[in-house]
């Protein structure tokens, strides 16, 4: 179906491929450190590998492997590699490239070019990013446990491990036959998935070159934040302590919390959103089955929604004022000084080397999807809100600002929250260059329509990107629910079109429009969310028809075999003798999402509490990781618009990379350069016309980028 670097088949042969993982000694701890920083550390001390077919063998060394201990054969087929005659592969094949080059003195640099992840390409299969896991569900039996495993790691490789090869001989024979287990199983998935094409292999690399360029971090801005962050989590149970008059000991006791809320919140509207599970009474009056509650992230974020619309009608100095205005400030502590973001800034200082973030993606990470995943600092998951005083904050922890100046400095943002904002400023280039980004503007709104062909919608961004003082979607949408002129939309009426927008187009509903709300400081009643539902899916029936098409197509499919069923710019295709069965979506760009072993199951219905009822429903389900996973039109259409959102992303950073931008970090809609600061504004102009080009296989979608240039990483120009 396709050709060239998208066409599947055997991109490597299996002479090409030499297989290798090492096992290595530290006293770092590599979860903390992350994989850069712990190859600085640590010494190689086993390698094991293969040449193609041959068998594994082992290289060692206990006190550290060095180039001149390594096999001629490994050598002869690196130096293959270096001539692009053959690739290394390995599993999680950033960590082996790391020590490789770190850890192994006098090693030739192994570029990311040089080698393939076996996990990439298991993930595009569905299968767990766990190797041992991954290699049984592709019928290779583990002769070994977990447990031994575990034991002789740490014996030997753990920070605190006594082992000795000379006194622990046997022990030691036996974690050699441990470490020749992994190439044997990383063969076994690599020849049961199918191989990623030369084009997906080039967008790993072009993304594993900017995980090997790393992003740098203020290093005296970081070391103040973390020690802010960690008083502040002692004083959030203080101040628990003290709001509640003791009814409520730490952040973390969530009953206790609950209970005081109930009493302090004055009308059932807030009481219904900490609710689970409304009480059960008997005929008698008995309580049969008592209410359940829960203050989860979505449901405190709709409370402290609620909050604000009850301060925003009550009078002041009423009873009530008081006693919401401390329901706000526990919501705020649950929230942020509960938050682990602010911990990110420990470890950055743990993880930096020199004052650079090394590794921070994991290619394909989101394997449904094919979107990459952040590790570390989780770059991906930084908030787009800012301070508005955010250089003063900057400079009071750039001074050593103490905890109660800083608490002080501007409102009365919780500390953990201002820290949590500034986090994203903490990156910055090297002297005497300058950040350049720029991010897509509503990506996903433009490709949903784009995939169904609603050629009305996309006209809609066309006009716009064209005319940015004509009305946008969201003003366009907001109209339409408030059955007003778009000229009489008011800031507040687009907050909530904007809203319906991001939450409706992939079948949420109520709950999924709610909880979207929320994290915007919108609070919308059961009754208001669910018209909003009904009047935007009135107003747009080609999202409704399409979810539609798409789940027909998928039927289609599982009925008729090897055949494809093109529905729009996608199609599905099932192959039974794959993975035990496997639906194929194949999206635009060639690539294809699988859908491991989809079948209709009896599956059982839980209650609030989790509990089986005794009752079952039909569900089409499908294998991702380790776990079975329900599957929906509207998970269908979800998949498909972040996938091509993803393939975007990929295709622009290996364009980037081959035309030799310096890419330091990206997140799923957003791309950032360092620039010297004289050319920055020629950067600029590249990098949107990177982002706005498209692809051969994006004709007819509309692309629109905003490019910002700053000497830090900030949304307070936005």
């Amino acid at each position: 179906m396709f050709e060239g670097e998208r066409a599947f088949g055997a991109t490597f042969a299996p002479e090409q491929i030499g297989w290798l993982d090492f096992e290595t000694r530290s006293e770092t701890s590599l979860k903390l450190a992350g994989p850069y920083r712990y190859a600085c550390d640590a010494s190689a001390i086993v390698l094991a590998y293969a040449i193609g077919d041959e068998p594994a063998r082992t290289a060692w060394k206990y006190s550290g492997l060095a180039w001149a201990d390594l096999p001629d054969e490994l050598k002869a087929h690196q130096a293959r590699v270096e001539a692009g005659q053959a690739v290394w592969a390995a599993w999680n094949a950033g960590f082996d490239r790391a020590i490789w080059n770190y850890a192994v003195s006098g090693s030739r640099i192994m570029e990311p070019h040089h080698i393939i992840d076996v996990m990439a390409q298991g993930a595009a299969a569905g299968l767990p990013p766990d190797l041992m896991k991954a290699s049984r569900i592709c019928g290779r039996e583990d002769e070994r446990k977990l447990e031994t495993g575990r034991k002789l790691m740490e014996l030997f490789c753990l920070p605190g491990a006594a082992g000795d090869p000379r006194r622990q001989s046997a022990q030691w024979r036996q974690f050699l036959l441990y470490a020749l287990r992994d190439i044997d199983a990383m063969r076994a998935v690599f020849r049961c998935t199918r191989q990623l094409p030369l084009a997906e292999w080039k967008e790993y690399w072009a993304m594993e070159s900017i995980n090997s360029r790393g992003i740098g971090i203020d290093l005296s801005m970081v070391a103040q934040a973390a020690s802010l962050a960690e008083q502040d989590r002692e004083r959030a149970n203080r101040d628990v302590f003290a709001l509640t008059r003791g009814e409520v000991e730490t952040v973390n006791q969530v009953r206790a919390m609950v209970g005081w809320l109930r009493s302090q919140i004055p009308d059932e509207t807030g009481v219904k959103i900490l609710t689970r599970r409304q009480e059960e009474v008997s005929d008698d009056g008995t309580i049969c089955r008592p209410a359940k509650h829960s203050l989860t992230r979505p449901r405190v974020e709709r409370l402290l929604a609620y909050c604000q619309d009850v301060l925003d009608d009550v009078e002041t100095g009423t009873d009530t004022l008081k006693r919401m205005l401390r329901v706000q400030r526990l919501l705020q502590i649950r929230l942020y000084g509960g938050s682990r973001t602010p911990a990110k800034f420990n470890k950055m200082a743990q993880q930096h080397v020199d004052g650079v973030l090394y590794g921070q993606y994991v290619f394909n990470g989101a394997g449904q999807t094919g979107r990459a995943s952040s590790r570390g600092v989780q770059i991906h998951n930084l908030a787009r809100d800012v301070l508005s005083y955010e250089h003063d904050a900057i400079e009071h922890l750039l001074n050593g600002a103490n905890y109660d100046t800083f608490a002080r400095l501007g409102d009365d943002t919780p500390v953990s929250r201002k820290l949590s904002l500034l986090i994203r400023p903490s990156f910055v280039p090297r002297p005497g260059n300058v950040f350049v980004w720029s991010d897509w503007s509503q990506i996903e709104a433009r490709i949903l329509p784009w995939l169904a062909g609603a050629e009305e919608r996309l006209e809609i961004f066309r006009q716009v990107d064209a005319d940015p003082s004509l009305p946008d979607l969201y003003t366009r949408t907001a109209a339409t629910l408030s059955h007003v002129d778009v000229k009489d939309v008011t800031k507040a009426m687009r907050q909530r079109g904007k809203v319906a927008e991001l939450a409706l187009g992939f079948g949420g509903s109520v709950y999924s429009l709610q909880t979207m709300a929320a994290s915007y400081g919108l609070h919308l009643t059961d009754a208001e969310a669910s018209a909003t539902v009904t009047q935007w899916r009135a107003a747009n029936p080609w999202c409704v028809r399409y979810w539609e098409a798409l789940w027909e197509a998928i039927l289609r499919a599982l009925e008729r075999p090897r055949q494809f069923q093109p529905v729009g710019r996608v199609g599905y295709v099932y192959l039974p003798d794959y993975l035990y069965g496997t639906l194929l979506c194949v999206l635009p760009s060639g690539r294809c999402l699988a859908y491991r072993r989809l079948k209709e199951e009896n599956v059982a219905v839980l209650d609030d509490d989790d509990e089986p009822t005794g009752e079952y429903e039909r569900q089409w389900r499908f294998s991702r990781g380790i776990g079975r996973v329900k599957f929906w039109p509207g998970m269908a259409a979800e998949n498909i618009v972040q996938a091509v959102a993803a393939d975007c992303l990929r295709g622009t950073l290996r364009r980037l990379e081959d035309e030799r931008h310096d890419v330091r970090l990206h997140t799923h809609d957003e791309i950032l350069l360092e620039a010297p600061d004289q050319v920055a504004e020629p950067v600029a102009i590249a990098l949107r016309e990177a982002m706005q080009r498209g692809f051969a296989w994006s004709a007819g979608l509309p692309l629109k980028s905003a490019e910002t240039i700053s000497p830090y990483y900030t949304k307070i120009m936005d």
